[in-house]
C-alpha cells in the first residue's frame, strides 16, 4: 500500500463505476488539482476522465476554475486543443471532466526519452501550439501554464495542447478570480509580469513558448536556482540570457525567435501569437529546400531588430523585417572546366587573405563594443544597488508611499503603521524584520523572507493600497516594509 494518503485514494478508484456508466481502468497520473483516468463507457467507448480532488473541491473557486477548462475548450472548438465530451459529479461530490483518451507522449517526456528533438521537428509542434493560441487570444483566453508537459504529441503524429483549467478568460469565467497571493502557473515557465502579479495577456503565453522552446533546444531552463524562492526572484529580475550563449550549435533563425518570444520588457516581445508562428513558418519554408539560396526575414514589427549573426549583420530600422541570408555552397568547378583555373589562383589567395583579415578587424571591433556595454551595465547595476542601500540606511532623498505622497524612507522603513484616516487605518503592521521590500530597477517588486526562503507577489488591495500578498500574516503594507539589498543574503 502506498505511503501516500492521496495516490492511494486515488488508486482506490479503479475499478469503480462512475454515474453507472464509465468504468474507471487504469489511473494515468495525479496532478495538484485532480487525477487523470483512464475509462470506459458501457458501450464501449473509451475515454480520459479528470476528477478533481476532493479536497480540492471543497472550495467554490476551484471548482469554477476546474469546471472553466471545459468551457475553454468549447469556445475555442479547435482540433489541437483536447476535446471535452462530458462534465458531471461523481457520487463523492467531485466534479469531473470526460475527455479524449490520446495515444502517445507528451513533449517533455519525448525530448528526455530521445535526449533531445531535432530543430524543425520542434518548430513544427510549437507552430501548432500558436496556430492554438491565436484562437485563444483572439476569443480573450490566456493559457497561463504552457510547458512540455502540457504539450501532446499524439502517437498519429499530431499535437495537443492540454490543461486550460487555470486558463484566464474575458468572457464566461468572470467568476473565477485569483486567490490573493497565489500565482497561477509553473515558475520556471512563467513571465516576469506573470510572477509579479500583474495584468496578463497573450504576451504571457508567448514567454512560456519561447521558455518550452528554450528547455528543449538547451537542455536547461532560462534561469535555475537551488530554491524555488531563488527561481522566483531571477524569473522576475533577470531576462533570460541569450540561446546562442548556452546553446550554440541551435541555427541563428531559431535563437532570434526564442530571445524575442522570451523579451523581458513588453513591448520587445512578439505581440501576438501569429506574428511568432509567421517568423517559425518562414524558416520551416526557407529549410525546406537546402539546395535552394533562400532569404528568412524576421519580424521586427515596433520592437527593436533582433541581429541573428554577431555584428556581422545589420540591424534594419524598426518596422522593417531583417534578412538573414542562406545560400547554398556551390561545388567548385574542375580545373578543366573552369575558364580561370591557372591565372586565377592569386587572385583567389589574395581575396582569402582580405577576407580573413575584414573578419579579423570585424571581430575587434565587437569585442571594444561589448567590452564598453559590459562596462556601462556594470555601472548601471552598481548604481541600482547604491540607490537600494540609500533606501535602506535613511538616505536624505524621500520614498514614495503606496498612496503616491512623499516620506522620509525612515518612516516607509519603521514597522510600526500610522494611523490614518479611511481604509488604510485598518493596515497590519509587519512583523518585526520578518519581511523586505526588494525592487529590482523599479520594477517587479515583491516581499523576501530572510535568507530568501520565500518570495511573495506584490499586489493592490481592494482599497488601493500596495501590499505584500499571500504571507502567512496576512497582506502587509508595503510601506511598511525594511528594503532589502541584492548584496544581502540574509538579515
Amino acid at each position: 500500500m502506498s505511503d501516500d494518503p492521496q495516490l492511494a485514494h486515488c488508486t482506490a478508484r479503479i475499478g469503480t463505476v462512475l454515474r453507472g456508466k464509465w468504468r474507471i481502468d487504469s489511473l494515468i497520473g495525479v496532478g495538484g488539482m485532480a487525477a487523470v483516468y483512464a475509462a470506459t463507457h458501457r458501450i464501449g467507448r473509451r475515454c480520459a476522465i479528470k476528477i478533481l480532488h476532493p479536497e480540492i473541491a471543497v472550495s467554490k473557486e476551484l471548482r469554477a476554475r476546474f469546471e472553466q477548462e471545459a468551457l475553454a475548450v468549447n469556445q475555442l472548438g479547435h482540433p489541437a486543443a483536447v476535446n471535452v465530451l462530458d462534465i458531471d459529479t461523481s457520487e463523492d461530490g467531485s466534479p469531473f471532466l470526460v475527455m479524449e483518451l490520446l495515444e502517445g507522449e507528451s513533449l517533455g517526456k519525448h525530448a528526455h526519452d530521445a535526449g533531445g528533438i531535432e530543430e524543425r521537428e520542434l518548430l513544427r509542434v510549437v507552430s501548432t501550439v500558436l496556430e492554438v493560441l491565436d484562437v485563444a487570444h483572439g476569443l480573450g483566453i490566456v493559457h497561463r501554464d504552457i510547458k512540455p508537459d502540457n504539450l501532446f504529441l499524439t502517437s498519429s503524429g499530431g499535437v495537443k495542447v492540454l490543461d486550460f483549467g487555470i486558463a484566464r478568460m474575458k468572457q464566461g469565467g468572470s467568476n473565477v478570480r485569483t486567490r490573493m497571493g497565489s500565482m497561477l502557473g509553473t515558475i520556471p515557465y512563467m513571465s516576469p509580469e506573470q510572477i509579479a502579479g500583474g495584468q496578463v495577456d497573450g504576451r504571457t503565453d508567448i514567454f512560456a513558448v519561447g521558455a518550452t522552446m528554450f528547455r528543449v533546444l538547451a537542455r536547461r531552463h532560462v534561469h535555475e536556482g537551488s530554491m524555488e524562492s531563488e527561481l522566483l526572484i531571477k524569473m522576475a529580475t533577470q531576462p533570460a540570457p541569450a540561446l546562442r550563449t548556452v546553446a550554440p550549435s541551435v541555427s541563428p533563425e531559431v535563437c532570434a525567435i526564442v530571445d524575442r518570444a522570451l523579451a523581458f520588457d513588453l513591448p520587445r516581445r512578439y505581440p501576438t501569437a501569429r506574428a511568432m508562428r509567421e517568423d517559425i513558418e518562414r524558416v520551416l519554408g526557407a529549410n525546406a529546400s537546402p539546395r535552394a539560396p533562400a532569404t528568412v526575414s524576421i519580424r521586427a514589427d515596433v520592437s527593436p531588430a533582433i541581429s541573428v549573426d554577431g555584428p556581422t549583420i545589420a540591424a534594419p530600422a524598426p518596422g522593417q523585417a531583417m534578412q538573414v541570408s542562406m545560400v547554398a555552397p556551390v561545388p567548385p568547378q574542375s580545373a578543366a572546366t573552369s575558364p580561370q583555373a591557372g591565372s586565377g589562383s592569386p587572385l583567389l589567395m589574395i581575396a582569402v587573405i582580405g577576407s580573413f583579415v575584414a573578419a579579423v578587424c570585424l571581430a575587434a571591433v565587437f569585442f571594444v563594443v561589448r567590452s564598453r556595454d559590459s562596462a556601462e551595465d556594470a555601472r548601471e547595476s552598481a548604481g541600482d544597488e547604491t540607490s537600494q542601500e540609500d533606501k535602506a540606511i535613511g538616505s536624505p532623498r524621500t520614498m514614495a508611499t503606496s498612496s503616491g505622497t512623499s516620506t522620509p524612507p525612515s518612516a516607509a522603513s519603521t514597522s510600526t503603521p500610522t494611523a490614518t484616516a479611511g481604509p488604510s487605518s485598518t493596515r497590519r503592521p509587519a512583523p518585526d524584520g520578518k519581511y523586505r521590500l526588494l525592487i529590482k530597477d523599479g520594477r517587479y517588486p515583491f516581499c523576501v523572507t530572510s535568507k530568501l526562503k520565500q518570495a511573495y507577489p506584490v499586489r493592490t488591495n481592494d482599497e488601493g493600497v500596495k501590499v505584500c500578498s499571500g504571507t502567512p500574516d496576512g497582506p502587509i503594507p508595503i510601506d511598511e516594509l525594511k528594503s532589502y539589498h541584492p548584496s544581502e543574503f540574509q538579515w
